[in-house]
């Protein structure tokens, strides 16, 4: 039975799944006490923005180390540059989202209309390119699924309707719903013993 040098990734991933739900639990509590104890309606730095700058982080070496074990258990490198790109969204998604929020709370008072157009097109931008490379990515990986295994496989699907609900914008935010699961997909991914892999 050969070392499983993937574990650490598949453990991580499963801290993932836990993580990114409790982050987005506690923003809205954090948003609640602003609103009701000091009477102020716009965002707030707390506890979830280092989750999801934990989260964030596990993401770019959990992404990476799916990259490298497609590319060795499998051979396939397609999706290698969409992985990057995946990175590299991510990072700037949450570097920008975060600058944008200080700079709200560094201007506050910002006139609603202003507040909900910036927070609009950031939203739709970032739908849009998530969702593009979500659905190249589950593409990509479906036209293999004869050689992967099946948990690649259903990653592939979600993917892809992830990436669909992403780029529809009205649908995105269900999209959310399914990072904790693709989260989970990818540990259970990573925790395989490496003498289990199929090839067709």
């Amino acid at each position: 039975m050969g070392e499983n040098r993937y574990a650490l990734a598949g453990w991580l991933s499963i801290v993932q799944a836990i993580l990114y739900p409790m982050a987005i639990g506690i923003s809205i509590v954090q948003g609640v006490i602003g609103a009701r104890a000091f009477r102020y309606a716009g965002p707030t730095l707390g506890p979830s923005d280092l989750m999801m700058l934990l989260f964030t982080l596990i993401l770019i070496y959990t992404l990476t180390q799916f990259r490298h074990l497609l590319n060795e258990r499998y051979s396939f490198r397609e999706i290698n540059t969409l992985i990057l790109l995946a990175i590299g969204w991510s990072v700037a998604f949450h570097v920008i989202g975060l600058l944008l929020k200080i700079s709200i709370i560094a201007l506050w008072p910002v006139d609603r209309v202003v507040l909900a157009i910036v927070y609009l097109g950031f939203l739709v931008l970032a739908l849009i390119g998530a969702g593009t490379i979500n659905i190249l990515i589950g593409v990509k990986l479906l036209k293999e699924k004869d050689t992967f295994s099946g948990m690649i496989t259903a990653y592939g699907y979600l993917c892809l309707i992830a990436g669909i609900l992403q780029v529809s914008i009205f649908l995105g935010p269900l999209a959310l719903l399914g990072v904790p699961v693709g989260c989970i997909i990818l540990a259970m991914i990573f925790l395989r013993d490496p003498d289990e892999v199929d090839f067709v």
